[in-house]
Formats: structure tokens, sequence, C-alpha cells
């Protein structure tokens, strides 16, 4: 397999900044490899750079295969974008510093329609209090939900479904603990999810930790809190070996993929924004502009 771009299992970052992006109108495929290159080169250890592309950006630079905007019919905003960066840091000031050029670099090209910080909440815990990614795979099995396989013509890159989030907590918080761990499907102290015969099937776990066709529907989840005192909420970045596996979890959140139970989650929680994207290999980031 392809060596996929650095970062994406890597959690040990506590400050993220997100850049949406809409390709201009007019501009030319060599003057979008020049900096697609130029964010390329912008990757360290210290700020790891991440990039992926919206379905219209990925057609004009790659032929191999081609993938629709994200939609679900109208149960969730889609805001579909051109070019996502993600760039990760130890240090707010380095993750602001990368983000300085970013901008620099994209913005002759891109216009940004999203321009979110996250940071790492206590104990990689949401800002209701509960652990988030609690399920992500480990090992090999992280990498198989993660990477798509042989012989689709992208393997080696990844499905992302990014999701800006808006969390209503006054509301949430006025439930009891234990109200709120039947929404969620696990104890909020120490994450353990409930047992089969106690899992309410209107709960985030019950909706989403599932199989389909015998198949454990399992994803690389690395989502971040953001916001203020007035707005706040969740940044859902998740990474899959199907780009169907984001459809059809979203679905059963919504009660329109196997039965019509809807997530609890969504009466304290609501999508403003969302998009998928692939996520090339760092091979293929590398002779972008060749």
């Amino acid at each position: 397999m392809s060596t996929p771009q650095a970062g994406i299992f890597d959690r040990s970052y506590q400050y993220h900044l997100f850049f949406e992006l809409s390709l201009g109108s007019g501009r030319d495929e060599q003057a979008i490899r020049r900096a697609l290159a130029a964010l390329n080169a912008l990757k360290s250890e210290q700020t790891p750079v991440i990039l992926a592309l919206g379905p219209e950006l990925w057609s004009r630079l790659d032929t191999r295969f081609s993938f629709p905007p994200f939609s679900l019919e109208g149960h969730v905003p889609a805001t579909q974008g051109d070019l996502w960066v993600w760039v990760q840091g130890k240090s707010r000031s380095d993750v602001f510093d990368t983000g300085l050029k970013v901008r620099d670099l994209v913005d002759e090209v891109f216009s940004a329609q999203l321009e979110l910080n996250g940071f790492v909440y206590h104990d990689m815990r949401d800002l209701t209090g509960f652990v988030d990614g609690i399920g992500n795979p480990s090992g090999e099995k992280a990498e198989k939900a993660t990477f798509i396989a042989e012989p689709h013509p992208g393997a080696g890159g990844s499905w992302l479904l990014t999701q800006k989030w808006v969390h209503n907590l006054k509301a949430f918080n006025e439930l009891g603990v234990p109200d709120q761990e039947k929404v969620f499907g696990r104890t909020k102290v120490d994450a353990v999810e409930f047992s089969p015969e106690d899992m309410p099937e209107d709960s985030h776990v019950g909706r989403t930790d599932v199989d389909r066709d015998g198949v454990p529907q399992k994803m690389w989840r690395r989502s971040v809190p953001y916001g203020d005192t007035t707005e706040h909420g969740l940044y859902f970045v998740a990474f899959a070996c199907e780009l169907d596996r984001h459809d059809y979890l979203l679905r059963r959140m919504y009660g329109i993929a196997d039965d019509t139970v809807r997530d609890r989650l969504l009466d304290f929680s609501r999508p403003v924004m969302s998009s998928w994207w692939y996520v090339p290999t760092q091979a293929w980031i590398d002779g972008v502009s060749e």
C-alpha cells in the first residue's frame, strides 16, 4: 500500500486548524497544481498538513475515478468544498504560523468557506463531557477501516467525511447523567459501552456502532471540539475505506436506513456544514506538480 499522508493516526496534537476551500472560477490547472505543491512543502513533523480533494477538483486533476458531491436528501446541509486542509500542532503558535502560510498560498486560487480552530478538550472529550472516538479500531484493523483497498484505483487513499456540528449544551446539560448516558449509549466518566441488552435503540452507539452484511462499519475518527461561549460544538472528521460507509451511518442516524429510528443525539446537536473528500496518498501529492 502506498504511504498515507502523515498525521492521520497521530492523536498527540492538541491544536487543530481546518480549512474548507472553494475553487475560484477561471483558475487554470497549473495554478491549482502549484498551490497544492506549495501546501505540500509546508508539511512537517511539527505541524502535519493533510490535504483532501472534493469531487470537482479531483476530476480536474485525476480521471481514474469520480465521486459525487455530498448529499443526504435534504436531511443534512450539503456544503461540498473543493479542497480541505488540516493543520495540526502541539503549539497554538505553530498552528497559527502555518495557517497564515496556508492562506497566503491558496488565496489567489481558492476562497475559504470555512476556517475553524479546534482543540483537544480535557482527555479527548467532546464538549458534552463524553469521550470521543472511543470506538476507533487499532493496529491493522484501523488501517483496514481507514484505507481504500485494491483493486480500486484510489487504493491507499481514504474517504473523508467532515461536518461542523453545533451543540445545544444548555439543553443537554439539563439532563441528568443517567439520561445523558442513554443518549450516547455509554457511561460518561469511564466511557464503557452499555451491554447489548441495555443499549437504547435510539442511542448514538446503537445507531452507529453496527455491522452491515456481517461487516463492522468501522472508521477512523479524529473529531475535535471548537468554538467559544456563544457557538460551540464538534468538527467531525472521519476517514473510511468506503464512501458508502459514511452515507450508510448518517442514514441510520436520521432513521432513513434499515428502520425509522432516529439518533437521539440529534435532539442536542445539529450539522450545519457537510462535505466528503478523497484523501490521496503522499505519493500522489508529491507528484501533483509534475
